[in-house]
């Protein structure tokens, strides 16, 4: 099992994930006079988004990137983006910006070209991932057509279309790659529920063809730490 931190309430894994997420931030402005976080949609991180958003960065030089987006315009509700421009708006204000992966293409392969080209550059500072009870992480699911592409470590790409006809909403998404994922200073896996634990630590033992999530905790060069609560 990957390194846990285990928190007594979700409120304080949250703050615990804001502050985690601030200080990779923080730590890739020193280092570089920039710095990118990779995040995940759906409403369970977004407190932690929240919160961030509060804290004292030169938001002029943070750039937020997706872990994976919804071939929806950023004005749909289950827009990752527009999720993620509401919770982080008080940093959107003070000059942070978004790294979009929709884009108005006329097929989700069109936008995730696009979005390659603006995300080949981008170097993470932390990527802030997610776990559903099927064990797919960003839009890695079981079953998804491109999904031995999505996990290849080889794969030159950052973002790339995916099928996934298991997935809640529509099918069609765009995706970081697993190769894009590695290259993230640190990873963390936000993880509610004991449900949620129990089904974690059976997917670190499965194919990554049944539980894609183990995929994420086979990477060598970067171990992601998981942050639970009940």
């Amino acid at each position: 099992m990957a390194p846990i931190s285990v928190f007594p309430t979700r409120a304080s894994l949250m703050a615990a994930a804001a502050a985690r997420i601030g200080e990779a931030l923080q730590a890739g402005i020193a280092a570089r006079g920039a710095a990118c976080a990779a995040l995940s949609g759906g409403t369970s991180p977004e407190p932690a988004y929240r919160i961030l958003a509060t804290h004292a960065l030169d938001w002029r030089r943070v750039t937020f990137a997706l872990v994976d987006e919804r071939f929806v315009p950023i004005e749909h509700a289950d827009s990752n983006e527009g999720l993620l421009r509401r919770s982080l708006a008080p940093a959107l204000a003070r000059g942070a910006r978004v790294a979009s992966m929709f884009s108005d293409a006329r097929t989700p392969a069109d936008a995730a070209a696009r979005a390659d080209g603006l995300y080949a550059n981008l170097r993470f500072d932390v990527a802030l991932m997610g776990m559903g009870a099927d064990g797919h992480t960003a839009s890695w699911f079981p079953g998804a057509a491109g999904l031995r592409d999505v996990l290849d470590l080889a794969n030159p790409r950052s973002v790339v279309a995916v099928l996934a006809p298991r997935a809640a909403g529509t099918p069609q998404r765009l995706s970081l790659t697993r190769s894009a994922i590695a290259r993230a200073e640190h990873i963390a896996v936000l993880i509610l529920g004991e449900e949620k634990r129990a089904r974690l630590e059976a997917a670190l033992v499965e194919p990554p063809q049944t539980s894609p999530i183990a995929a994420l905790f086979a990477l060598a060069a970067c171990r992601p730490q998981v942050f639970w609560a009940p």
